[in-house]
């Protein structure tokens, strides 16, 4: 028992290591494609149509004729003495008193008329129904725009990572280099130890941006549901590298009309067309209230049975068939108050969609501002980027002649990484801004 406890402890372990040691590599649609899966929010709105979905059927079983069925059977335990007359001074036993009583009925009802109550609420339920699908096609698109969020954060991260590891790679080689100027008497000692210096300021800024590497992975499988220690990695090649002007005037141009892009967020985004789909069930919750003032009328059949013994169904078994007229006449105000509450939940939602059109109203003019800052940034980092490496070669160059300072040197190549990390950051900052203007006027592909 030991031996078998034993292997399968090292077993376990085994494909554990297996596990952490190979590391998948994710698309971004792959990303996508697991977090529809997998997200807890859309595993919950998922249950709200399954439930909107058995609304539907009960509702649709309003229209359908009720069908009951019963059958009971009943022993006496004491026994009562029989029955006795005296008939001129002779006492008669009256009948036989059976223990054992029997009883099968069915019956049958339906409603001809209830005051549209019934279609009342169909309707009710089919806009509940749509209602819950627009909040799950909302709900994706949420998790959609997070996780390309996260992912291009991951990718902003990765390359920043990647670019303060080359700049590290490069103090190395300068620190050998001025080592050796130093064992040869050319430079002082003060120079080594400004460059030691130097390089653990790199090795610091390599470890922070391995932290952020790390937690962005954990955000973006927390997104796609699934364990955050995981190790993967993402293909950096999947978000642009640059965007050219005219990709940027292009983008540009389809946001130019505000009034356009308003109305074409009123009509995609998806929490109006839900609070639409809720106006309208509440209107037809309005109807069934108002129902109840209406006369309701039924009709009714059915066969019963009853007997000592379980025999003589055709002999016994009696069928019956009738109508039922119920008229309201006074219902403890309970009608006016249903009234009253439907009323109250309309003026609710009219006053919940004002609320949700401010909101994409304020999310589009910030989701534009944000784009043209973005695109400000992506223009004025490409710049800086560009004069920041021809300054550093230049520098470098002459720092190798001895004709600049360490000073200059390590300034020139400060500003030159700076530069590109400030250009990487304003490529992905670019990539969200384009991502969360299409999200703002309900453009956002899932896929």
């Amino acid at each position: 028992m030991r031996k078998v406890l034993f292997f399968l402890i090292f077993l376990s372990f085994s494909v554990f290591s297996q596990e952490k040691g190979n590391i998948k590599t994710y698309s971004l649609k792959e990303c996508l494609d697991i977090a529809l899966q997998n997200n807890p929010q859309i595993k919950i709105a998922e249950t709200s149509i399954s439930v909107a979905g058995a609304e539907i059927t009960s509702a649709f079983g309003n229209f359908l004729p009720s069908v009951n069925f019963s059958l009971g059977y009943t022993r006496q335990l004491n026994q009562q003495e029989v029955p006795k007359i005296n008939i001129g001074g002779q006492t008669l036993q009256v009948g036989k008193i059976e223990p054992n009583s029997y009883n099968m009925g069915l019956s049958v009802s339906y409603d001809l008329f209830d005051g549209f109550r019934r279609e009342a609420y169909y309707s009710q339920a089919k806009d509940k129904m749509n209602s819950a699908f627009s909040d799950f096609t909302k709900v994706t698109k949420d998790v959609t725009l997070n996780v390309i969020k996260a992912y291009a954060n991951l990718v902003r991260n990765k390359k920043i990572l990647e670019s303060r590891k080359q700049d590290f790679e490069i103090g190395k080689k300068d620190l050998e280099r001025i080592r050796s100027l130093y064992e040869v008497g050319s430079i002082p000692f003060t120079n080594v130890l400004s460059q030691e210096a130097e390089l653990t300021n790199k090795e610091i800024q390599i470890i922070t941006a391995e932290n952020e590497v790390k937690n962005s992975k954990a955000y973006l499988l927390s997104l796609m549901g699934v364990a955050p220690e995981l190790s993967i990695d993402v293909i950096d090649s999947d978000l642009p590298e640059d965007f050219t002007d005219e990709e940027i005037k292009k983008f540009r141009e389809l946001f130019s009309n505000f009034d356009k892009i308003v109305d074409k967020a009123f009509a995609n985004r998806l929490e109006i067309i839900s609070l639409n789909q809720q106006i309208e069930a509440g209107k037809a919750a309005l109807t069934i209230a108002r129902a109840t003032y209406f006369p309701t009328l039924s009709t009714y059949g059915g066969w019963s049975w009853a007997n000592s013994e379980f025999n003589k169904f055709s002999e016994l078994g009696r069928s019956y068939i009738g109508l039922s007229l119920r008229i309201p006449i006074f219902e403890n105000f309970r009608t006016n108050y249903q009234i009253e509450l439907a009323r109250a939940q309309l003026i609710q939602l009219d006053m919940q969609k004002l609320q949700v059109e401010q909101t994409i109203r304020r999310e589009i003019i910030t989701s534009l501002n944000n784009l043209e800052s973005a695109e400000k940034q992506l223009i004025a980092t490409r710049r800086s980027l560009e004069y920041a490496e021809k300054n550093f070669q230049n520098i470098s160059e002459k720092y190798r002649l001895g004709s600049v300072s360490s000073i200059d040197y390590y300034y020139a190549n400060n500003l030159f990484i700076n530069s590109k990390i400030n250009h990487i950051n304003a490529v992905i900052g670019y990539y969200i801004a384009q991502k969360e203007i299409l999200y703002a006027t309900g453009q956002l592909d899932n896929k």
